[in-house]
């Protein structure tokens, strides 16, 4: 059930250009507006939140994770600092 309630401003060029599109698909104007902003936020989270590798790229991490290496001296002092400065409730 749509319970939010989304209102923007656009010029009446914009608008006659969204009412001809949803027109074209047999669509109303807010099912349209609704439909294309979902398929944009959609293709933009996607966009934005995958990592694609090379098929080197991912045995070397599948690699890295099956076989950690030792912490080194760097490695042990970030996480000495990290549990001193980082309070988990």
């Amino acid at each position: 059930m749509k319970e939010d309630r989304v209102e923007f401003r656009t010029t009446h060029q914009e608008r006659k250009q969204f009412e001809t599109a949803a027109g074209i698909l047999g669509m109303n104007l807010s099912s349209f507006l609704r439909m294309t902003a979902v398929e944009k936020a959609s293709e933009i989270l996607r966009q934005n939140t995958s990592i694609v590798l090379s098929d080197e790229d991912r045995d070397a991490f599948l690699n890295a994770l099956q076989n950690p290496p030792k912490p080194n001296k760097e490695l042990k002092k970030a996480l000495l600092e990290h549990r001193r400065t980082v309070k988990f409730e």
